[in-house]
């Protein structure tokens, strides 16, 4: 045996479904992942997002003027 270690390293995401909202020149676009078996969770993912692409655009307002 040489001492050489092999590591497998695999990753198992919950979120496999995604929804992209928006577009890039009006406001950005958003691209939420989630699971579409569990539809209340993935609203709520959704409501985030858009709350937080909302502050997102205040923020750039506020710095530009």
């Amino acid at each position: 045996m040489t001492g050489e270690q092999v590591v497998l390293h695999k990753h198992l995401d919950d979120c496999k479904d995604s929804i992209e909202i928006g577009t890039p020149g009006k406001g950005g676009a958003v691209k939420i992942y989630g699971d579409f078996s569990d539809p209340e969770k993935f609203l709520q993912k959704i409501r985030n997002s858009m709350e937080l692409r909302q502050q997102a655009k205040q923020l750039l307002k506020e710095s530009d003027a």
